[in-house]
């Protein structure tokens, strides 16, 4: 078996169980999607700091998010 084939394999067996939930659960992806992010938490982590860090920090990056409050009256 090649290494290509060996890695979608491994890809198709660690998404089994989410898609499992997705198409049998009525609001499955929903849920996967919280199983997912629970279970990859260490991920999600060191991706939004990497996120963050580019935005020049939490403070600026969470300044981009706030709507303005200005009034325009």
């Amino acid at each position: 078996m090649s290494p290509q084939i060996a890695k979608i394999l491994a890809c198709i067996r660690r998404a089994g169980p989410y898609l499992a939930i997705e198409l049998i659960l009525p609001g499955g992806s929903i849920l996967a999607l919280i199983l997912w992010l629970i279970r990859n938490r260490a991920a999600v982590q060191r991706t939004l700091a990497s996120v963050r860090s580019r935005a020049g920090g939490t403070a600026q990056f969470a300044a981009g998010l706030r709507p303005s409050t200005a009034s325009t009256l």
